[in-house]
């Protein structure tokens, strides 16, 4: 039985056939990458982690910044005075011999301008030269506040400090006892005087023989 030649295709159903094949694969295409491929997920050490800092509610955002401030707003005034005087006894009782100035200038934020100033003359007009090279707080305890007239308070607190020579050898520890009178100005609560009073000192035994 001969073979039957077998029917060429002719240019119209060549032109079908390859459009039907690119139809498929283009098909193919999209279904693995929408509906089966996923992304691999990245685990670089140098990977950046972004946090969101807003939060969309009702009729817009409300950024971290916002949220700090009305979280403030809740503060009652006691509370504000007291990190207010907390910050100024981080700062003002140390002491550096090579910066004589550098406590108080720390302090400014806490400070009532023309106490700032008046803080700094008295300073600048000592005469008498420590023998200890720094000032150090070690602790600051018995924080107390009462009403000082109808818009100040007094605020108190025992502050202890060690004093070092140069070498960073401890010559002595004190227990002072800071009052300050604080006033609210312009929203801020600001230390406007100060009182000190000692409440015990003891000088460290030297250790070389």
């Amino acid at each position: 039985m001969a073979n039957k030649k077998r029917r060429k295709l002719t240019t119209k159903e060549k032109q079908v056939i390859t459009c039907g094949v690119i139809l498929l694969v283009a098909v193919g295409l999209y279904i693995y990458k929408f509906y089966i491929y996923e992304a691999p997920i990245s685990t670089s050490s140098d990977e950046t982690l972004i946090v969101k800092e807003e939060q969309t509610g009702g009729n817009g955002t409300v950024s971290s910044k916002d949220e700090k401030a009305a979280g403030d707003a809740k503060k009652s005034s006691a509370e504000k005075a007291k990190e207010v005087f907390t910050n100024f006894l981080k700062v003002y009782p140390t002491f550096q011999k090579e910066r004589p100035l550098a406590h108080i200038e720390k302090a400014k934020g806490c400070l009532e301008p023309g106490f700032y100033q008046a803080l700094l003359d008295e300073q600048k007009n000592k005469t008498v030269v420590p023998q200890y090279s720094s000032t150090e707080v070690t602790s600051i305890e018995n924080m107390a506040t009462k009403q000082a007239d109808a818009d100040s308070y007094y605020w108190k607190a025992d502050v202890t400090t060690i004093n070092k020579d140069a070498n960073g050898k401890e010559l002595s520890t004190i227990v002072t006892q800071y009052v300050a009178t604080m006033k609210e100005q312009q929203g801020s609560w600001l230390v406007i005087d100060l009182m000190l009073e000692g409440k015990s000192a003891k000088v460290h035994e030297s250790s070389s023989k």
